[in-house]
């Protein structure tokens, strides 16, 4: 805000001061929403006067839609579905002052602030300041209190107030030449020649700064240069330093103010100035720590005590510009460190809780995503195999009429496991031996006769019939398959062989013995050229999945293959690296994790997407 705008409102404040509210109200609450709103640094205002506390009850004060300067109103109003302002009002009238703020996370919430007003009824003040402005909203509270009580009830009220409230009045008017200095030295110099030139109690004044441990004089109202080691400089800087060692408003002629504190400093100025009354009061920065001291003396008579507590307001509404001035004198890295701290404040403060939790779990999951390391593992199916293992072939055409075994079952060698249809070959064995027979008794006639060419011819077809024989005899013996070892069968269901006609040379059953298991896994062509000869990784079986099994790469198949899914894939072959368990059996299925290592989250979890996507843009 300007200079030109500071002084008008001030002198628009002090001619506000000397009205009275129920000769005019509306035109009287219109200037002072306006005064408040500006001197507030508040989007609006409102006057609201309070009915019976046990009932309680809110009506507005009625005010023109233009000053008395014709600027339109700051009038401002929560809405009516606003539950917290009735107890808002209670803590007001309470307290002085209560404070509202929305903290839900969803938008910027303004801040409310309600003043109680010194009247005989009820009535408070309710500022709405926007969340640009909470950093100061300590100074928001400062200005509010100064003039809450600038509506009196009765015209007799306003003769028997202070004398000294224009003096307190005024020293408001050394704001603007305080804010537009831009340095510490000048703000100095504004503030102690401010000080004399506005208040008649004041006839000296003198500012000194912390440095470290130390009070450094500063400025001293009429004066433009001095020295530093002066003695008199000296007794100035001693008593601002004492002020700022106890932390405390010191008053001479005031013994509440001097009470156990320790004024011997404040007595050597005294003396040595000539002075009847002098008062220091500390500068307090945003933190609570001494910023630095101001001293005022009054050569004859007593400093008003009204005076020195509005000048600590006024202080303490200069606190914040002083504390920047300083920072900038402090050079970059005390702006940086300052800067810094407030934002670790805002960080890790109370307010919008969720929204920093929210985003501090964002921050930690991208940092992860792109700062961590997760475990690289490539996926694929895998089945047991055994290279120990007899098929079973029917040895000649027929029905199958029984079958001892089925998948599964444990088998030991030479078991009959499929008996085949025996009825034919029976009626041809019958058959061979009766002619078999015939051709005996040829013989035996021709050798009665002496017929030795017939005998010979009868010799020789008895021996045909014999070799016929004993191919019936084989092939019934055949009609018995046996298992040629020992082991589990692994093909050939009962329900699908039994009464199945066959012809020589059909596969019916497969054995396979619990020894030489090895792992066949498929591996998608996306991810075959990570493998390698050497890797381990762990195979769970769909029987049991918490219990996987550790295996090391063999070999490689390098050629490609249909999979289930579409796609190619390939076959690789690897070693179980735990000794074979009992109730394993060729053929049990689950999945392999092969392990590479470990890498960024980021690349793991978002490679094959990042692939589909090139594929899909490529042109």
């Amino acid at each position: 805000m300007s200079q030109v705008n500071i002084t008008e409102l001030i002198n628009r404040l002090r001619a506000l001061r000397k009205r009275h509210y129920q000769s005019a109200p509306t035109i009287f609450w219109a200037d002072f929403i306006n005064i408040a709103s500006v001197l507030c640094l508040a989007e609006g205002a409102n006057v609201y006067r309070v009915g019976a506390e046990q009932n309680l009850t809110l009506s507005a004060e009625s005010q023109q839609e233009y000053d008395s300067f014709n600027q339109q109103v700051r009038y401002i109003a929560p809405a009516e579905e606003a539950t917290w302002l009735p107890d808002t009002v209670i803590r007001t009238l309470k307290n002085g002052f209560a404070l509202y703020h929305d903290k839900s996370p969803l938008q910027e919430k303004p801040h409310w602030l309600c003043f109680r007003l010194t009247t005989d009824e009820p009535r408070v003040l309710l500022l709405k300041i926007p969340e640009s402005q909470a950093a100061r909203l300590s100074d928001v509270v400062l200005r509010g209190q100064l003039i809450a009580d600038i509506a009196t009830e009765s015209p007799s009220a306003q003769q028997t107030a202070p004398v000294d409230r224009a003096d307190s009045l005024s020293l408001l008017s050394v704001l603007p030449d305080m804010y537009a200095a831009d340095s510490l030295a000048l703000s100095a110099y504004a503030l102690v020649n401010g000080l004399v030139a506005q208040c008649e109690d004041i006839d000296l004044a003198a500012v000194g700064w912390q440095r470290g441990e130390y009070v450094r004089m500063e400025s001293i109202s009429h004066f433009d240069n001095f020295e530093n080691k002066a003695d008199l400089v000296k007794l100035y800087e001693a008593a601002l330093e004492e002020a700022a060692d106890q932390q405390a408003t010191l008053h001479l002629q005031h013994p509440d103010t001097t009470q156990g504190m320790i004024t011997l400093a404040h007595e050597q100025l005294r003396r040595a100035l000539g002075c009847d009354d002098l008062a220091s009061m500390v500068i307090f920065d945003t933190q609570g720590q001494p910023l630095g001291s101001v001293l005022v003396v009054k050569m004859r008579g007593e400093i008003d005590a009204n005076l020195i507590h509005s000048l600590s307001f006024v202080l303490s509404l200069l606190s914040s510009r002083l504390e920047d001035l300083k920072r900038q004198e402090g050079g970059i890295w005390l702006r940086v460190k300052h800067r810094t701290s407030q934002f670790l404040s805002k960080l890790f403060g109370s307010d919008w809780l969720w929204t920093k939790v929210i985003s501090l779990i964002l921050i930690s999951l991208f940092s992860w995503l792109l700062f961590g390391s997760l475990s690289f593992r490539i996926q694929s199916n895998g089945e047991f195999l055994t290279d120990s293992t007899q098929l079973i072939n029917s040895p000649q055409d027929g029905v199958v009429t029984e079958v001892f075994a089925t998948v599964g079952d444990p088998v030991t060698e030479n078991q009959i496991l499929i008996q085949l249809e025996k009825q034919d070959l029976l009626l041809q064995l019958t058959e061979l031996r009766a002619e078999r027979q015939r051709y005996a008794s040829e013989e035996d006639k021709a050798r009665a006769s002496n017929n030795i060419i017939e005998t010979e011819i009868a010799k020789a077809r008895g021996a045909q019939i014999e070799a016929r024989i004993a191919r019936v005899q084989l092939m019934l013996a055949e009609t018995d398959i046996r298992t040629p070892i020992s082991g589990i069968l692994i093909e050939g269901e009962r329900k699908d062989l039994q009464g199945a006609p066959v012809r020589k040379g059909d596969p019916m059953m497969k054995i396979a013995r619990i020894e030489g298991i090895y792992l066949v896994l498929s591996v998608d062509e996306r991810d075959i050229h990570f493998v390698e000869p050497g890797d381990t990784g762990e195979f769970a079986l769909v029987s049991q999945p918490l219990d996987p099994l550790p295996f090391e790469v063999e070999k490689i198949i390098p050629v490609a293959v249909d999979g289930d899914q579409g796609g190619a894939t390939f076959q690789i072959k690897a070693k179980l690296l735990t000794p074979a368990q009992p109730w394993w059996r060729p053929g049990m299925t689950g999945v392999a994790k092969i392990d590479k290592g470990y890498r960024p989250p980021y690349w793991v979890l978002g490679r094959k997407s990042y692939h589909q996507l090139r594929l899909l843009l490529w042109w």
